[in-house]
């Protein structure tokens, strides 16, 4: 895959990748989703602006490594940085660092790879299991619950483990992966952001059970 060619179609064997990226990207941007987990800093403090060049912040140091190791198997040079801030109590942000020549790159090819991965997954026409679309369909739903699992304020109850998203259509997407790969899901919506739980007990299935358990 040419990094540097804006392609209105990614390819099959970089769609997982690129999807996943787009997934993580979508949990938390430079902007913030509301429920960020950041200290308040006093008034007095000045507001921590994020530099050029930054592709997206997380508060856990796996989501941002993770994007970054995508990226750059993707063919883009991005770096994770680590900023601390606050006076009172301190925090550390986890950026993602891509140069601005290639920003413009790798935000179409995640934007092209959101809108098939979404597409795919959505889709309800019946694939047999040894079709390389449906193949293709579960590796995308596993990706989206990595990421999401990653760095989307993942919350361990009991029974259930919730993740807690500012994004209705990855809201929706992770719903039709959990049921594709037989486990139930639903949306619990909340003032200022949605949550999708799983039940506990399966969600070991969804891709990361090295971090459900935590």
């Amino acid at each position: 895959m040419d990094p540097d060619r804006v392609r209105t179609v990614v390819l099959a064997d970089a769609l997982p990748p690129a999807f996943e990226a787009a997934c993580l990207v979508r949990c938390t941007e430079v902007a913030g989703l509301p429920g960020r987990r950041r200290p308040q800093q006093a008034l007095a403090s000045p507001p921590v602006v994020a530099p050029r060049g930054v592709l997206a912040e997380f508060d856990q140091p796996a989501a941002a490594a993770r994007l970054t190791a995508l990226l750059t198997g993707l063919g883009f040079p991005a770096r994770h940085d680590v900023h601390s801030g606050g006076n009172r109590w301190s925090y550390d942000v986890q950026r993602v660092l891509l140069p601005e020549s290639r920003r413009a790159a790798a935000t179409a090819m995640m934007a092209t790879a959101w809108r098939q991965g979404r597409q795919s997954l959505l889709d309800a026409t019946p694939l047999g299991g040894s079709s390389p679309r449906h193949t293709q369909r579960l590796a995308l739903a596993y990706t989206a619950w990595r990421a999401v699992l990653l760095a989307g304020g993942r919350r361990r109850r009991t029974d259930r483990v919730r993740v807690h998203l500012g994004n209705h259509d990855l809201a929706t997407v992770l719903v039709r992966a959990a049921r594709l790969l037989e486990v139930r899901a639903e949306v619990i919506s909340r003032p200022g952001c949605l949550m999708v739980a799983v039940p506990a007990a399966d969600a070991a299935v969804l891709g990361a059970p090295e971090l459900v358990s935590a």
